[in-house]
């Protein structure tokens, strides 16, 4: 089997299992693939890959391929849909005006903040020092609070890291680890990382609060494995101050964010609220699994309900008024997640996705108002999407036809199927040749549902052969 960086020149790429031949590479620059007359340029490619990283991103060994099988996909599948006019079908547009939404929103912090986020040199220089460096480190990791604040008595006390790890290795809510990584590298959470290069081999840390849970860890090795050319150094240069640049952006979209909110009036109507809560957990029939609601904008509307007064005002704002239709509405263009399995976790993550929604609805104002609609990085963006959607919905109307056929939804077999009828060309030479920082860029707000709606994530259907 040939593999997508083979140097024949006739099998250039495999997609999933199935070699696509041409007789000539591609001689552009910008693209690195066209199927069927249509083009994956690198400049998507990349975004796509940094804003939404492949699972175990950061571990080298062929992502740029497994990521452009993944485009290619999505490709050949959405042109599949348009052929059978599934742009007319019901919540395709929905799903469009929800998208354009999300893309203005991304383009006012470009406009408003990229400018005043870029580091200075000498943070640039003292950085790419850091990114040279491999750092391993030993780490006690917990999600329990309780756990944590144990950890951090013990440690105003004097205990030292050895200590703690004796006391608490074989905890249940406690995992230890062993972690080696290099500077931006994406392989560990920001805050261990810079704590991490803070300190001396031996020293150990404080207590570190992640975005998932809680941590301590000792440094137990640091040595400088990468040697570059100048040039090399030019490029590594680069990317530091790009990775720099957007941590500083997401740190002040969020004081950004913080303004706007802060002198506004917003009030969450006990009733109405209480209404959306027991709608959805009478309803949990429409879950996903037993505790989980989690829609899709493809997915059957809501039931209508006598039981439940909907109309009930949820969110009251300068400006807006959400009733309990409008909630539900949103839950499902976000897809956002909520716990039914226990009432307290349902309310406070109703809460927490009501906050999301009107900072959006007020950042979506601010973007009009600067006429941010019809800038050409909104227009790209909603091309994207458009493609992306189209993509889900030919895979769910393809599972949809075989469930009423009663046979069996084999997606590696259709899609092999689509992607070798396709013309697909690839550029082997251009694609070995991207790098990627592994960061995230402009995720803005640091929640699993901001960061899915930056741009269209790598969704794979054909886990098996990912890494053919």
């Amino acid at each position: 089997m040939k593999r997508a960086d083979d140097p024949s020149q006739r099998e250039i790429a495999v997609i999933n299992g199935a070699s696509i031949t041409k007789e000539e590479f591609i001689t552009s620059q910008r693209e690195i693939a066209v199927i069927n007359g249509a083009s994956i340029t690198k400049e998507e490619f990349i975004r796509r890959l940094e804003l939404t990283p492949l699972p175990e991103f950061h571990k080298p060994g062929g992502r740029n391929k497994r990521a452009l099988n993944l485009l290619i996909d999505e490709m050949v599948v959405s042109q599949w849909a348009k052929e059978q006019g599934l742009e007319d079908s019901p919540g395709y547009k929905e799903a469009i005006d929800f998208v354009k939404q999300q893309a203005m929103i991304r383009e006012l912090f470009f406009e408003e903040i990229r400018n005043r986020a870029e580091p200075d040199p000498q943070q640039t220089d003292e950085t790419l020092h850091k990114s040279l460096q491999r750092v391993t480190v030993d780490v006690l990791f917990t999600r329990d609070e309780s756990t944590a604040d144990e950890w951090n008595k013990e440690l105003q006390q004097g205990v030292s890291f050895d200590e703690l790890v004796k006391e608490f290795e074989w905890h249940l809510s406690v995992r230890f680890s062993e972690q080696s990584f290099h500077w931006g590298d994406g392989t560990v959470p920001i805050p261990l990382e810079k704590m991490a290069y803070r300190l001396n081999v031996g020293e150990a840390s404080g207590l570190i609060e992640l975005p998932t849970g809680f941590a301590v860890l000792t440094v137990t090795n640091r040595t400088q494995d990468i040697f570059l050319t100048p040039y090399e150094r030019v490029q590594k240069r680069d990317q530091v101050q790009q990775v720099l640049q957007a941590r500083q952006e997401t740190i002040l979209a969020n004081q950004y964010v913080e303004r706007m909110l802060t002198p506004l009036e917003i009030t969450q109507k006990a009733h109405g609220f209480q209404t959306v809560v027991d709608f959805l957990m009478a309803h949990r029939n429409f879950n996903t699994s037993d505790s989980v609601v989690n829609t899709s904008t493809y997915d059957v509307e809501f039931p209508r309900t006598e039981e439940h007064d909907l109309s009930l005002s949820v969110v009251v704002a300068p400006g807006l008024t959400w009733d309990g239709m409008e909630i539900l509405s949103h839950i499902k263009k976000y897809k956002y997640p909520l716990s039914t399995g226990n009432r307290m976790e349902l309310m406070a993550g109703l809460t927490r996705f009501l906050k999301i929604t009107v900072r959006d609805h007020y950042l979506a104002k601010r973007a009009r108002e600067l006429g941010l609609e019809v800038h050409p990085r909104v227009k790209r963006d909603l091309a994207t999407w458009s493609r992306y959607f189209l993509y889900l919905k030919g895979v769910e109307t393809f599972q949809r036809s075989a469930i009423e056929n009663e046979r069996y939804a084999d997606l590696n077999s259709w899609l092999e199927e689509l992607t070798t009828q396709a013309d697909i060309n690839v550029n082997s030479s251009l694609l070995k040749s991207i790098e990627l920082t592994g960061i995230p860029m402009l995720t803005v707000w640091g929640t699993d549902a901001g960061k899915r709606l930056v741009t269209p994530p790598l969704v794979s259907f054909r886990r098996g052969s990912i890494e053919n």
